[in-house]
């Protein structure tokens, strides 16, 4: 829910989901599909960097919640 809350919060998305990977049963390896009128006009990479930031503090240290994400999809509305 922390990592929806911040990039609901960086971004106002207009559709997100974030699901735990099948095979981690702790949740730490997620999977994001979102849709944003942010990642308009910009390369996956720079859609990536945007989320990336959003939920950087929820991936820093031994002990943090989101280990990795084995996912993502970002698209701009036009692209739905």
């Amino acid at each position: 829910q922390t990592c929806i809350d911040k990039i609901t919060d960086a971004i106002s998305p207009a559709e997100l989901k974030i699901e735990g990977a099948f095979d981690d049963p702790n949740g730490s390896h997620i999977s994001i599909y979102c849709v944003a009128e942010a990642f308009e006009g910009l390369r996956s990479m720079k859609r990536q960097q945007l989320v990336y930031k959003a939920i950087w503090e929820e991936m820093q240290g031994t002990a943090a919640p989101v280990h990795a994400v084995d996912s993502m999809v970002l698209k701009a509305p036009s692209e739905v």
